[in-house]
């Protein structure tokens, strides 16, 4: 019957052999899909084939080369007034000018007195700002500084209260005690380091600029505006700078727009502190243009 019939041994034999190849040939097709895909995952990832073939006690001359952010290097300088008024614009409160300058990345921020006169109109600032606008008052420092302001923001004390409430709480170094105590307000600060409440911050703004005049007020609030700064000018709270903008420009009349900021923000991002063992330096000085003095540089 073998010879004549079907040799069923033979033919089982066959088909093992035949699945045998077909299961090897699947196989061998994975590893080489696999290790394609393997290939083609480590190229994308730019991975350094060379170190495939290095053992572990010997070292590889192959350069490795990073992009770091702070490659980029801008210089220039950007000028700013601020202003603020009593909220029926009849009172100018104190007026400060703020020099971004790139270079140095510093931010000064620069008391403006408001007695001096206007050489052109003979009125003083605090009154060209409440009679002829704080444009007015931009092209009289232009004219009396020899510089040129980029931008302004005025401000009255509501909005002034309002742009600290929306931003938190300030640390300020008070040089003396302070009580004032009148039938519209009640202040009581001890001297040294201060944590103020945003209504602590408006207290004390008002308290400096009904006991102090001319440069002194200014200086004084240009110390808060310093301690604003530090508090409100971090890597953490630029994260939301766009939304932060949004919120505190309707506090103000300006003519920074947001398309100004957005064009600036690299070079904002360039100011900010890049670890924490670097301070933001940003202080009170009378040097609108110049470099720093050599007092800030030996506080660094």
């Amino acid at each position: 019957m073998a010879r004549y019939g079907l040799d069923l041994d033979k033919k089982n034999r066959g088909n093992q052999k035949r699945n045998r190849n077909l299961i090897i040939a699947f196989i061998c097709f994975v590893i080489l899909l696999g290790t394609f895909s393997m290939i083609w995952f480590w190229r994308s990832l730019n991975y350094d084939f060379n170190n495939v073939f290095v053992q572990d006690n010997q070292t590889t001359t192959a350069v490795v080369t990073t992009t770091e952010a702070d490659s980029v290097v801008y210089n220039g300088t950007h000028t700013f007034l601020v202003a603020v008024t009593s909220d029926d614009g009849k009172e100018s409160l104190f007026m400060n000018v703020i020099t971004v300058n790139l270079g140095e990345k510093t931010i000064r921020v620069v008391p403006i007195d408001g007695t001096v006169k206007d050489n052109t109109t003979g009125k003083t600032r605090d009154n060209l700002l409440v009679t002829n606008g704080i444009k007015s008052v931009v092209e009289s420092l232009n004219t009396y500084y020899g510089i040129s302001i980029d931008k302004y923001a005025l401000l009255t004390e509501t909005g002034y209260k309002s742009f600290f409430r929306s931003m938190g709480d300030i640390t300020l170094r008070i040089s003396q005690d302070v009580e004032y105590d009148t039938p519209d307000m009640f202040l009581e600060l001890t001297r040294g380091e201060n944590t103020l409440s945003p209504d602590k911050t408006h207290k004390y703004m008002k308290y400096l600029c009904e006991t102090n005049k001319g440069y002194d007020r200014a200086k004084a609030n240009a110390d808060i505006v310093v301690a604003a700064f530090n508090a409100f000018y971090t890597p953490e709270r630029f994260n939301s700078a766009d939304n932060t903008f949004s919120v505190i420009i309707d506090y103000c009349t300006s003519d920074i727009s947001i398309v100004d900021f957005i064009e600036a923000k690299d070079e904002l991002e360039y100011l900010l502190p890049k670890s924490s063992k670097e301070k933001l330096k940003v202080f009170v000085s009378d040097n609108i243009t110049g470099e720093m003095t050599e007092d800030v540089l030996n506080e660094e």
